[in-house]
């Protein structure tokens, strides 16, 4: 299981519980897979976390968002002493673990089931989606279909290409398709952050190629 900073700050907020509160997040977890943390607790409980307990209400949502990762991949995996191993080495209590564990026990079969029926809680939620393709002259390029007797043309005397940019045409059968994301921080309605990726059509053509591949890892983790 990957272990980020995410995960390791929901930890060490985690510690922070006494265990009977740390029941509570966890089964509150636990009743409502794929649930983001405004929707586990009512607005009077998160201002108690807040005021009594010194958990800021971005940290009890990475708490949510974190433990939720965890309990995907115990249902994926079917590893939970593995993933104990994890929690206990990235500093979680023997304690806390133990909580985490009696629960699994008690609701993991159900959580399993209906976790397959609910979208997966990540930290940033996808905003908006949108691609275009341009044709961008020096991303365009193709080599020319040209003869042995026409590269000795390109040739210096010394038998090297002057330039190697006369064995290439603008072609627009080589387009760029650039695809541009938003994402928001879950919880957050107002920070949205933006980013592209721009593929040539040989790497969208080894995309397409590879979507069953990564549909069967999909399917591993639903």
């Amino acid at each position: 299981m990957k272990v980020n900073k995410n995960l390791q700050d929901a930890i060490l907020n985690l510690n922070s519980l006494s265990i009977p509160r740390t029941e509570i997040v966890i089964g509150r977890i636990f009743s409502k897979p794929g649930q983001l943390y405004k929707d586990l607790f009512t607005e009077d409980e998160i201002k108690k976390f807040q005021n009594n307990l010194n958990i800021a209400e971005q940290q009890l949502a990475n708490i949510v968002n974190a433990f939720t990762f965890v309990l995907m991949h115990v249902v994926a995996e079917r590893n939970l002493s593995q993933v104990e191993e994890v929690l206990a080495q990235n500093g979680m209590s023997q304690d806390h673990i133990e909580v985490f564990r009696q629960q699994w026990i008690q609701y993991g079969n159900e959580y399993s089931i209906r976790i397959r029926e609910k979208p997966i809680a990540v930290q940033d939620v996808l905003h908006s989606f949108n691609w275009k393709i341009s044709l961008q002259v020096d991303e365009s390029r193709l080599p020319q279909k040209i003869s042995i007797t026409d590269v000795a043309n390109f040739m210096n005397v010394d038998g090297k290409i002057e330039d190697a940019n006369d064995l290439y045409s603008y072609d627009a059968r080589n387009p760029a398709t650039t695809f541009v994301f938003e994402t928001k921080p879950s919880g957050e309605s107002n920070k949205v952050e933006k980013f592209g990726i721009k593929f040539q059509k040989a790497q969208i053509q080894d995309l397409f190629e590879n979507l069953e591949s990564i549909q069967e890892s999909l399917d591993k983790l639903i």
